[in-house]
């Protein structure tokens, strides 16, 4: 491994612990600049306990600081140029980039940017996105469902899928209107069916007696089987 990444690695590390806050789930009081500007010092110092100090407790434990120090020793030139780096960091982004994150209880999170001593949301907190993961829209549909509400429901669906569906309901509501004093045909005492072909298209309205009433049992809407000719109206 290069010396470079050896010693720089842990040194990041240290730089997003003191961005982000040891707690991870608090922001950290202190802020981002004035951790990368004593990692400044610790690296101009010369002085490898220094900045070893500044490391996280994770990372510590697992690097020991001999091999800290030894790393540090055969690194002038790569430390020279870390410093160079962090500089120009703080002189463009004083803030270095801190970020948090709200968590809530269903999952969803907010992500964070500090501007200055202020915490900026990074996302519009309105949005006509209200399911960027599958779960999200999972969890609507359920709901639509739960609640009865069709319309949320067909909301849901794709485009494709909700286009199909309104081309099947419209075709079967004009030939249900054209059929609705045609002969139906009765099976037993309790049911019957109420069947023709259009368009390629075969429509079956299924019907049973219950407790002495006509009820719709099942809808049909299924592609005319290809050897079997369509019916007109006249048939």
């Amino acid at each position: 491994m290069p010396r470079f990444l050896a010693l720089g690695i842990p040194l990041l590390v240290w730089v997003v612990a003191a961005s982000t806050g040891c707690g991870g789930a608090q922001v950290g009081k202190t802020p981002a600049a004035s951790g990368v500007q004593a990692l400044i010092d610790a690296l101009s110092s010369d002085d490898p306990r220094r900045a070893y100090s500044l490391l996280s407790d994770d990372v510590r434990r697992t690097i020991p600081y001999r091999d800290f120090a030894e790393q540090w020793r055969l690194s002038t030139s790569e430390r020279a140029w870390q410093i160079s780096a962090l500089r120009a960091s703080l002189r463009g982004a004083p803030d270095v980039g801190e970020r948090a994150v709200v968590g809530y209880g269903d999952g969803k999170s907010v992500p964070l940017e500090r501007d200055g001593k202020t915490w900026r949301v990074e996302v519009p907190l309105i949005t006509s996105a209200q399911t960027p993961r599958p779960r999200d829209a999972i969890r609507l549909f359920a709901e639509a469902l739960s609640e009865r509400d069709v319309s949320a429901a067909l909301a849901l669906l794709t485009k494709r899928h909700r286009d199909g569906l309104a081309r099947q309901l419209e075709g079967f509501l004009q030939g249900l209107g054209k059929r609705i004093d045609q002969p139906i045909d009765e099976y037993d005492t309790d049911r019957a069916e109420l069947r023709w072909d259009e368009n390629g298209i075969r429509y079956r309205l299924l019907l049973r007696r219950e407790d002495d009433e006509w009820r719709i049992d099942d809808i049909s809407v299924r592609p005319n089987p290809p050897d079997e000719s369509e019916p007109g109206l006249d048939e």
